[in-house]
């Protein structure tokens, strides 16, 4: 069964800072995570599923597994089950990967705020 198997923090040619990432099976995916987010990863079937989380606004991911990389960079710390190296990078950015954003009166009628990861991912779907 394919599941994130490493997380933490990648340097891309042409930043100005590190992002953070993880790592499911050989493939790299750059989640878009800010600073002042919390963040749960899991894979569903084909799919890397990534909820972000900070006060007022939740923010759901889905990347496909088998998108192609568009990034390339290194890794920067962080990872512990993953030897340093270049990598090729999966964007949060890029074309494949769905996004779906839940913030003012929706998120506070809808208590988006005391969620778990699954319940928050089945539901913010069909909005």
């Amino acid at each position: 069964m394919v599941e994130v198997c490493d997380s933490g923090k990648i340097w891309c040619k042409g930043s100005t800072q590190p992002i953070h990432a993880v790592r499911v099976d050989i493939k790299i995916f750059a989640t878009g995570k800010e600073e002042n987010q919390i963040i749960k990863c899991w894979v569903n079937g084909d799919v890397l599923c990534v909820d972000l989380h900070e006060s007022g606004i939740r923010t759901a991911r889905k990347f496909p597994l088998d998108l192609e990389p568009t990034l390339s960079g290194t890794l920067f710390n962080g990872f512990t089950h993953t030897k340093h190296a270049d990598v090729s990078i999966v964007s949060s950015n890029q074309n494949g990967v769905e996004e779906k954003i839940v913030s003012g009166e929706t998120y506070r009628v809808g208590q988006y705020d005391s969620m778990e990861s699954g319940e928050f991912w089945d539901k913010v779907w069909d909005l």
